[in-house]
């Protein structure tokens, strides 16, 4: 409950996260809760400010079990796995890193299922490490804003999670209501 109110919470604190439309503690499959966002108009592209918000909302539910429990769980591997992703296509496909440039690090890829194996990397050891340096970055700095945001709103962060254990699921009016007061974030987005 505290993980999926983590996640939740911090998107409604940031202006360009994607709309909370439920918010359950029910287990799907391998999960054990979830938060469904959904844009609010159709995206064809994302700009860096919606990536890094995507970071800091990933990074949601870590950060709350962390405060809460002053504990760190297994439940985010989901999570940390998605934000790795983002954060490594923001580095090396899109160019969104100052430190790297406007430079696609990927290749075109091959299309059939051995490639990895028998790819030749034409990075270097430098600018490898830069990349695992900038990847890094963003991901702390996600995880240091969604910290801060659950900090500034912990009340709120512990009402939402005692409504999750006794009703299973918000649905997005329910949420609203009980997330009403949350403070927008008035730090600067992370980039690297």
């Amino acid at each position: 409950a505290v993980h999926e109110a983590g996640h939740a919470l911090v998107a409604k604190a940031l202006p360009h996260a994607d709309t909370v439309h439920k918010v359950s503690i029910v287990p799907r499959g391998r999960a054990l809760g979830v938060t469904q966002m959904f844009p609010n108009e159709d995206q064809l592209g994302a700009t860096t400010d919606q990536l890094n918000t995507k970071l800091v909302v990933f990074m949601g539910g870590r950060a709350a079990e962390e405060l809460v429990f002053n504990e760190i769980t297994t439940g985010a591997q989901n999570d940390i796995q998605q934000a790795t992703k983002i954060a490594r296509a923001m580095v090396t496909n899109y160019g969104m890193s100052k430190a790297i440039g406007p430079i696609n690090l990927n290749g075109d890829g091959e299309v059939f299922v051995g490639r990895d194996y028998s790819k030749k990397s034409s990075t270097s050891e430098h600018l490898s490490q830069l990349v695992d340096s900038e990847v890094k970055k963003l991901l702390e700095g996600a995880y240091k804003q969604a910290k801060d945001i659950l900090n500034s709103n912990r009340t709120i962060l512990d009402i939402v999670a005692e409504k999750l254990l006794e009703k299973e699921t918000i649905d997005r009016e329910e949420f609203e209501q009980l997330a009403q007061e949350v403070l927008w974030s008035s730090t600067p987005m992370v980039f690297a």
